[in-house]
């Protein structure tokens, strides 16, 4: 049996094999989408990251102690290619340097009087981009000091040139507005400059200007050049440091070398501003970017001693690099679970392909056809197969994507469109999905083809045999081993089984939030033990309920045979009587329907959970930062359009230096506050009905009686950590009903002491996280502390600075936007929204989330082929029962509910079954996904029955089709089919 035989039997069977084809490619289309899909979201997250970043975030920052040398930047263009946008060159003072006084016609020497003021020397590339000139004109470069022109042998060539102690003028300069205010110097003014009398240089400055962009990179450090800076000296007196600019030639030829101090020597520093082009960065070329940036990095660094350098986009690039090796390897494990589901499919459709070739492999195996023959036929034509789906798997993932792009999660949270192009991965996982369905698809010929032509006609007679699982009770089996790999997770969460047993039955949420919390321990995703006992005990309860079918059929038919119609009775025995059968269709609905639930409920609880946490991150929806000389109108801010609710917040934090704690306080108007903010309710119920406590002590500086007000408040976790370990003789955490006191450390250098209760300890607060020490109390409370001491009351005003609004789920308005920038006392705002689409984008619970419901389509559209090829090898035998029930005087309509009934009674269980277990993936799926706290999962109504409609819609269309194709054949066509 050669190649040939093989290629005339597969085209008589086209019609089957074409149906076989399309499931084999939409398998090998769904394992070569992982890659395709993580490549998709983080292109989308480039994009988004990149397109909307700051200027700094896309400058790469050289800072050397040292002039770069001309090869360096050739190199740096040859290395990073059409990442380089630009580039702006500084060289600057490292530290202020003195000068000398200007005195003309006199030589300078260590006793010549020094200058009234320090000074910060710089110069910049494209001088005339970044100034504008207000008065006379930018710099020219002058001679340098080796240049012939500045040779003079007499006394009055030296006069005539300029020179030495006659010069006028060896640099030209430009200053700022600013500098020209405290300096008092203007157009004409000549100062000199140098540690050293040897190292004097004259400066002449022929300009005022000011920054033609104020809002460019390049005065983010550099502001001093046009401003200079006055400086503490002492405890009293200060000092103004003078700033001026030149030319690039002139600082290298003069100013380089008058910058030279005692002490440290060389004192510059050259920087160099490498702009980058964010569009050249892709998923594609991410890690050649990252590695390339890192290299010329490395290379500069070890070529300079000292050199610094600020790289934002690398960590940008590193980050999304780690992303990528954190998702894809468990999405593509979570793919090879879901493919074995896929594979079943074919099983299954091959199966039904093996049964309308088993006479005419019955009849070859008696004419002496040899079992090996019978199999290399059946392996030869699935790999042809196969090749063909190997070949068209990727391309089909790309087709697959942008279907998904259209209607699924990811494009309504990613936006845009995916990157167009096929990585080299996504062929190889369609050749081995390929060739996994190989091995499936060409495994069941082997019994196949050990059946003889008797053996055929005996087993036409016989009743179905059990499935190889259930004689072997695998499904029990696999229910046991999933039941281990979970107790195994379980276990590592608290180390006590038991414990966490109680966790799961009293409260998953916190469950969910313990094994994010010890995701180190547990593994996620990226353990493959986790993610196989999921699987092992789903496939095993499916295969239980497959167990259980036949008998709840028993049981459903004690009902129907009661009945005096003939329809129900009819359906029902239809299907009991070859469950074999209908059971493999079952498993796969249950499958399907499986897929779709959890991916509806974890796409639907990832969006509540982002913006949960949005809101958390932000405070509110929108929280507006005001300059607090005034008490806001809360009237006009919730008459604002979309606002629901609105309130005022009183916001005091410690000033910032070193050595010293940061604290917070939050003064919160308790009565409204939960109302309007339900997610604060639990943290701050405790507060409600309290008041201050007045205590009395004795000050040991006055050494006088005193009293103190103790505020009630709830504190944060690391406050009660960090002020227990220090206050507490146990050195434990505060708990509640504990009294300490802080001290916070105000603008003018005092500290404030604040006294307060122990009311409740909370790990975070929305705009506040873990990591922070805060109190939170009644704004009431919070202004009395602060008018209880004077001098407090002088720096903190005890009025709202924050409000916090309630909006809806969704994007503000521009209008919305604009109108709260013209409220009075407005300074800036911050928008959860902003916080929620980059959380979206996070690409694990993206993928997850998206691949499941890729699954689930790919799934369906693979149940409609098998049930498609199942209704057409079955279609004789039930065109002679529907034929006879034609004679018996039956109409279409009696028909139609026969088949209805029939196979409502096949998918109805189906679907409570394949949501449940739907419901149980999304819930052992969902704390690996490190969500955003504890979050319960949480089922979309509308988009479930949605999933029921198309499940239900694609089977109704082919039930009706087969029931047309029924009605319409004649009585004695249908019995000559049946006598065949």
């Amino acid at each position: 049996m050669n190649f040939a035989f093989a290629l005339r039997r597969m085209r008589r069977s086209w019609r089957q094999l074409a149906v076989l084809l399309i499931g084999i490619c939409l398998v090998t289309a769904f394992f070569a989408l992982p890659p395709l899909y993580v490549r998709a979201m983080v292109q989308s997250g480039i994009r988004f990251t990149l397109d909307s970043a700051p200027a700094e975030r896309l400058t790469l920052t050289l800072i050397n102690p040292q002039p770069f040398a001309p090869a360096d930047w050739s190199f740096i263009t040859a290395q990073l290619g059409d990442l380089v946008g630009g580039l702006t060159r500084i060289a600057r003072s490292a530290a202020a340097f003195g000068g000398f006084s200007y005195q003309y016609g006199e030589p300078t020497t260590e006793l010549t009087p020094r200058s009234e003021f320090s000074f910060h020397a710089y110069a910049f590339s494209d001088i005339e981009k970044h100034l504008r000139v207000l008065e006379g004109r930018l710099p020219m470069r002058l001679a340098p000091p080796d240049s012939p022109e500045r040779i003079a042998l007499t006394e009055e060539e030296r006069i005539d040139k300029g020179i030495g102690m006659y010069s006028t003028g060896d640099v030209e300069a430009v200053i700022g507005v600013e500098a020209a205010r405290q300096s008092g110097y203007g157009i004409g003014t000549r100062f000199a400059i140098g540690e050293f009398p040897a190292n004097r240089v004259v400066v002449h400055i022929v300009g005022i200007v000011e920054a033609a962009d104020p809002d460019d990179l390049l005065w983010q450090g550099n502001r001093r050049a046009l401003e200079g800076e006055v400086i503490q000296v002492g405890l009293t007196d200060r000092q103004y440091q003078l700033a001026f600019i030149v030319t690039e030639g002139a600082y290298s030829d003069w100013i380089a070398k008058a910058t030279q101090t005692l002490r440290s020597g060389q004192n510059n520093s050259y920087v160099w501003l490498i702009r980058l082009n964010g569009q050249a960065v892709t998923a594609d070329t991410l890690s050649t970017m990252r590695e390339r940036l890192k290299f010329v990095v490395d290379k500069l660094t070890a070529d300079y001693r000292g050199l610094l350098s600020a790289n934002p986009l690398l960590r940008d690039l590193d980050r999304y690099v780690d992303q990528v090796a954190r998702t894809e390897p468990p999405l593509i494990l979570l793919a090879g679970a879901v493919l074995l589901l896929m594979l079943y499919h074919l099983i299954t459709t091959v199966s039904l392909y093996l049964q309308t070739q088993a006479e005419e492999w019955a009849a070859l195996s008696s004419r002496g056809a040899s079992v090996g023959q019978l199999v290399r036929l059946q392996a030869l034509t699935m790999l042809i197969l196969c090749v063909i789906g190997a070949i068209l798997g990727a391309p089909l993932a790309l087709l697959l994507l942008n279907a998904l792009w259209l209607i699924g999660p990811l494009g309504a949270a990613q936006g845009g469109a995916p990157i167009a192009g096929i990585p080299a991965n996504a062929y190889w996982l369609s050749a081995l999905a390929a060739a996994a369905a190989f091995i499936m698809l060409s495994a069941p010929a082997l019994p196949s083809a050990r059946r003889s032509l008797a053996q055929f006609k005996q087993l036409a007679a016989r009743p179905p045999q059990l499935p190889t699982w259930r004689r072997y009770a695998l499904d029990l089996i696999l229910i046991v081993v999933g039941l281990g790999f979970i107790a195994r997770l379980l276990f590592f969460v608290e180390g006590d089984l038991g414990q966490t047993l109680s966790l799961l039955l009293d409260n998953p949420p916190e469950l969910i939030q313990r094994i994010v919390d010890g995701a180190a321990r547990t593994g996620g995703l990226s353990d493959p033990f986790n993610l196989l006992g999921a699987g092992l005990l789903l496939s095993g309860m499916a295969l239980l309920w497959l167990r259980l079918f036949p008998a709840l059929l028993a049981l459903i038919s004690l009902f129907t045979r009661r009945s005096n119609g003939l329809t129900a009775p009819l359906s029902i025995w239809n299907v009991e009587r070859d469950p074999s059968h209908y059971a493999q269709l079952v498993l796969l609905l249950i499958g399907t329907l499986a897929l779709g639930t959890a991916a509806l409920g974890l796409s639907h609880t990832r969006e509540i959970g982002a913006w949960a946490a949005a809101r958390a991150v932000t405070g509110g929806a929108v929280r507006v930062v005001l300059d607090g000389r005034d008490a806001p109108d809360l009237d006009a801010w919730r008459a604002l359009p979309e606002v629901r609710g609105a309130e005022s917040i009183l916001r005091v934090e410690s000033a910032q230096q070193a050595g010293t704690v940061s604290y917070t306080l939050l003064g919160l108007p308790l009565q409204r506050f939960s109302a309007t903010f339900p997610e604060t309710a639990q943290a701050l119920m405790p507060l409600q009905g309290q008041d201050i406590a007045v205590r009395r002590t004795f000050n040991r500086q006055t050494r006088q009686p005193a009293e103190v007000s103790v505020v009630p408040a709830v504190i944060s976790e690391r406050l009660a950590r960090e002020v227990g370990a220090a206050q507490r003789p146990d050195r434990q955490p505060l708990r509640i009903g504990n009294e300490a006191v802080i001290e916070l450390l105000l603008p003018n250098n005092t500290r404030w002491p604040v006294h307060f209760r122990v009311m409740n300890v909370v790990r975070s607060f929305p705009s506040l996280n873990e990591s922070q020490q805060f109190l939170l109390m009644e704004q009431a409370h919070l202004g009395r502390l602060i008018f209880a001491t004077p001098a407090t009351a002088l720096v903190v005003r005890p009025v709202p600075n924050e409000i916090w609004l309630d909006l809806p789920q969704g994007a503000p308005s521009a209008a919305l936007q604009a109108q709260i920038a013209a409220q009075t006392g407005y300074q800036s705002a911050l928008y959860a929204w902003e916080s929620y689409t980059d959380l979206l984008r996070e690409p694990l619970p993206a993928a997850v989330a998206g691949m499941l419901y890729a699954g689930f389509w790919v799934s369906l559209l693979l149940s409609v082929l098998d049930f498609t090829f199942y209704l057409a090898v079955t279609a004789r035998r039930r065109a002679l029962s529907f034929a006879v029930l034609r004679a018996l005087g039956w109409d279409a309509n009696q028909i139609w509910a026969l088949l209805a009934v029939e196979q409502t009674a096949l998918i109805a269980p189906a679907l409570v079954v394949g949501i449940g277990l739907g419901v149980l993936l999304a819930y052992v799926i969902l704390p690996f996904l490190t969500l955003f706290g504890s979050v319960a999962l949480s089922l979309p109504s509308a988009g479930l029955l949605g999933v029921l409609l198309a499940l239900l819609a694609a089977f109704a269309a082919l039930i009706g089709a087969v029931a047309w194709w029924l009605r319409r054949m004649e009585i004695h066509r249908a019995l000559r089919l049946g006598e065949e």
